[in-house]
């Protein structure tokens, strides 16, 4: 699972949420075949990923808000460029939330 260093976060969260319906899958699979061991180390991995996602995607939102709050207090001081003005949260911190949530469904399911 290599990463581009060009790559959106929104991206990379995309792929760590299909890396968490493939241990999912597995886990069924493993669950089927009655091998429970092997479906319980899947679901740890899972619940890691999942944890490492979340923490992810906190620290995007973090940074944007730590953006939109700069952008904010030079507001209040001086007129800001018109193409820095205040706008609605960026389409990856979107992306990245709903690939929590989609992951969050994914291994609520299993």
């Amino acid at each position: 699972m290599g990463s581009n260093a060009s790559d959106e976060p929104g991206a990379f969260v995309g792929r760590l949420a299909d890396q968490a319906r493939r241990l999912q899958r597995e886990a069924r699979n493993a669950i089927a075949q009655g091998d429970y061991s092997r479906a319980s180390a899947l679901i740890d991995d899972a619940e890691l990923l999942a944890d490492d996602v979340h923490g992810l995607v906190d620290d995007i939102e973090h940074r944007e808000t730590d953006r939109l709050m700069e952008l904010a207090a030079a507001a209040t001081t001086t007129e800001p460029p018109a193409d820095d003005r205040l706008r609605p949260p960026r389409r990856r911190l979107r992306v990245a939330i709903g690939a929590s949530l989609a992951m969050s469904l994914a291994l609520t399911e299993c």
